[in-house]
């Protein structure tokens, strides 16, 4: 079985991770932890130690990659030897929630994909991180309508912002073979995922 790649960064979110690290545990899918540097510290304050520095990727061994959110982005999102790494998966399954979908734009792999992330685009294009026409395929807080879609599906991509994080751990694991068992994170409800979605998602998956 190939691996998972988990890419982290200072300032990540080790909540929004929680529950696909757990699900991809379930199933014995092994995850390496990839990082520039050796340690790196979430915003919970946990030191996560990589398994290995992104130059050390071996893109044979893996089917997929994780992304966390991070509380700020700036030390990563002009970092090109973050983004090349991401790269090296743009034919792959990925999952990325909450800021992180903004690596897949800045890397250039989403095509004609739409992500949903958890940022403000207004603010983005005065930082000058993004032209105001590049954030058309992201559907940011704003935008976003909670009845009707609270994870983007698309093709070997799923994103949404980091309140789904127990759905968006659970369908990841899917997206990528692994059956785990939602009892472990509560009621079937907890997934926040409406009836014909989760139809619609496993259709995708089977």
């Amino acid at each position: 079985m190939k691996k998972c790649a988990v890419l982290v960064y200072d300032l990540c979110s080790n909540y929004e991770m929680s529950v696909a690290l757990s699900a991809l545990y379930q199933c014995g899918k092994e995850i390496v932890v990839f990082a520039k540097k050796e340690v790196v510290i979430s915003e919970e304050g946990l030191h996560i130690k990589a398994d290995q520095l992104l130059d050390e990727l071996r893109i044979e061994e893996f089917d997929s990659l994780l992304l966390p959110g991070c509380m700020n982005l700036t030390e990563v999102i002009d970092d090109e030897a973050i983004l090349a790494f991401v790269r090296s998966f743009r034919s792959l399954p990925i999952g990325a929630i909450s800021s992180s979908p903004l690596l897949l734009l800045k890397a250039g792999v989403l095509g004609t994909r739409k992500v949903i992330a958890g940022i403000d685009k207004t603010e983005l294009p005065e930082a000058g991180y993004f032209r105001k026409e590049e954030l058309e395929a992201i559907i940011d807080v704003h935008d976003l309508d909670h009845t009707k879609e609270c994870i983007r599906v698309e093709p070997n991509l799923i994103t949404t912002v980091g309140g789904y994080f127990v759905a968006f751990g659970l369908l990841f694991a899917q997206m990528v073979g692994c059956t785990p068992h939602p009892g472990w994170y509560g009621k079937e409800e907890t997934l926040q995922l409406r009836s014909y979605e989760q139809d619609e998602l496993r259709k995708m998956w089977r």
